[in-house]
């Protein structure tokens, strides 16, 4: 009588566990299009954005790198990274990730030539269902002023008003406060503020284009410090711990986000 009665406990299971999945199905699958929707646009635009400023040309990286899709994490991350190289920009990467059934994000790394006085710009944009966590930093850590980034830098600072009304996210790196400029972006959102959060980003990517385009070639002391001021940076990412850094840890190991990080990230070994 016991195993007969377990048998149909386990049915009864098996059947609310199959109506889960066919409920959530129409969710998930709504969720990943609007995810994938997103990604392409945002991906697109800037794509187009940079051909039509840069003559940029595909940047090599180890077969191992390309694509990230562990079975270690049950296949749940998958990471495709595409990168590229130029003159002022030498590296430009940008992730295509997808993160368990729906969720989506994009990203963008760009590493300025140490030879002009140009900051890091990094984006972290995640789409999840109608969610949206939204991440631009501005990361200068040499902090040589000239009226060149200052210009551009106050085109991007004229959105800190809009910003300043959503929703804003703690920042748990102390360490790296002081490299971040002012008008980095830490914030969350949900999709009836998509065609905003947009007009953020289209800004801060022509303020980053345009003040590499009109940046003129440094002295060798403060190219030295550019250099130092970045690779400063990844080191201190590496050692003191990142949300991005640290995924890449549980998926690669230590070793190899180490080189993932250096060589494929920020381009600096």
């Amino acid at each position: 009588m016991i195993f007969k009665i377990l048998k149909y406990v386990l049915i009864i299971l098996l059947v609310l566990v199959i109506l889960s999945v066919l409920t959530a199905a129409p969710f998930i699958i709504r969720a990943r299009n609007e995810g994938n929707r997103l990604y392409a646009k945002y991906d697109s635009y800037t794509q187009e954005t940079l051909a039509k400023n840069f003559q940029l040309k595909p940047y090599p990286i180890k077969q191992e790198f390309q694509k990230i899709h562990p079975l270690k994490a049950l296949k749940l991350f998958k990471i495709v990274v595409r990168s590229q190289e130029g003159d002022k920009l030498s590296r430009v990467n940008s992730l295509d990730a997808t993160i368990g059934l729906f969720m989506k994000m994009y990203t963008l790394l760009i590493r300025p030539n140490y030879n002009y006085n140009l900051p890091m710009l990094s984006v972290d944009f995640i789409f999840i269902g109608g969610k949206r966590v939204f991440v631009i930093e501005v990361i200068d850590p040499a902090h040589i002023e000239d009226e060149n980034t200052k210009t551009y830098y106050d085109k991007m600072r004229v959105w800190m008003p809009e910003v300043r009304k959503f929703e804003q996210m703690e920042i748990n790196m102390e360490w790296c406060k002081d490299i971040l400029t002012d008008f980095c972006i830490h914030i969350k959102a949900d999709r009836t503020k998509d065609d905003v959060l947009f007009e953020i980003y289209k800004t801060y990517l022509h303020a980053y284009i345009d003040m590499a385009k009109n940046a003129e070639p440094i002295s060798s002391e403060q190219s030295k410090k550019v250099q130092e001021g970045i690779e400063g940076y990844v080191s201190a990412l590496l050692a003191k711990g990142g949300p991005a850094v640290n995924v890449f840890k549980t998926l690669l190991g230590p070793e190899k986000q180490q080189e993932y990080v250096r060589t494929v990230m920020f381009g600096v070994d």
